[in-house]
């Protein structure tokens, strides 16, 4: 399922639809969220419209992440309810909100680029933000440097999934460690999920990726037509590479060494003693 793809660890993700479907943004997203578990109380939106002028809209938006993150660690456990530090707490509840933000378009109609771009690298920082989720249409952005504020977001975000047309999308995410995935899935809506399968020969997106691949498979993969590099040697060339005597194992007999100088034509030599002129 494409939740499996977008709900990970990755934290800001941008979707790039370029099937101009905004309307559906807020409903799909959620749906989404909630395939993986993720409950409505663990989910935080914007409002849109004219309060989106207003800096104390977004203010008010994290100050309610931090009160609710804080009011859920400072809960504590009725009889029979399992402790917030147990593990078995820890595998059912997560640290942090799942943002949904409005559509980029409609921040662009009362924000600057500089204070979304600031807003959003404010909520990647905050540590009771788990995910923020943003939705852009390139061809909603009335803007004349739309081109560049979209490839900012794209900075900003950890996982970009460009909904390309009705049956392929593709996927880049960025891992913490530096590495970075572009692939390709095609994809198939039904009522009720949203099925995805990669077409770059990859695992589908409900296999784990941990999962080792069979012998069998293993045995079965061909080696790079293309490839040019040769690793191992024929017959031929072990005989060759074992005959052949490095500089350092050349071993010689032992003999007396001389030292043979010839005089220089400008070479002075005094027989008489040469400290004679030193008054000693």
């Amino acid at each position: 399922m494409l939740s499996n793809l977008l709900v990970t660890k990755q934290k800001v993700v941008l979707v790039i639809d370029e099937l101009n479907r905004e309307r559906i943004a807020p409903k799909f997203i959620g749906s989404l969220l909630h395939e993986q578990g993720q409950g409505a109380e663990t989910i935080k939106t914007l409002p849109t419209g004219v309060t989106l002028k207003h800096v104390a809209t977004f203010e008010a938006l994290i100050t309610e992440c931090s009160n609710g993150n804080n009011n859920n660690n400072n809960t504590t456990p009725q009889a029979g309810e399992a402790d917030p530090g147990s593990p078995s707490s820890k595998s059912t509840s997560s640290p942090g909100f799942n943002v949904i933000l409005p559509t980029l378009a409609d921040l662009l109609c009362y924000q600057s680029p500089a204070f979304i771009f600031g807003f959003l690298n404010r909520l990647r920082r905050s540590e009771h933000v788990r995910r923020v989720f943003l939705w852009a249409s390139p061809q909603h952005l009335q803007h004349p440097h739309a081109a560049y504020i979209l490839a900012g977001c794209e900075y900003l975000a950890e996982l970009v999934l460009r909904l390309e047309t009705d049956k392929q999308l593709s996927l880049i995410s960025r891992k913490p460690g530096g590495g970075v995935s572009n692939r390709r899935f095609a994809c198939q809506v039904s009522k009720t999920q949203f099925q995805v399968t990669p077409i770059d020969g990859g695992l589908p997106a409900s296999v784990s990726p941990n999962k080792q691949a069979s012998p069998e498979v293993e045995q079965q993969t061909p080696e790079p037509a293309s490839s040019t590099f040769k690793i191992e040697l024929d017959e031929d060339e072990v005989v060759a590479r074992n005959a052949l005597t490095l500089p350092y194992e050349r071993t010689s007999e032992p003999s007396e060494g001389n030292i043979i100088y010839t005089p220089d034509a400008d070479d002075d030599f005094d027989e008489e003693d040469p400290d004679e002129d030193l008054c000693i």
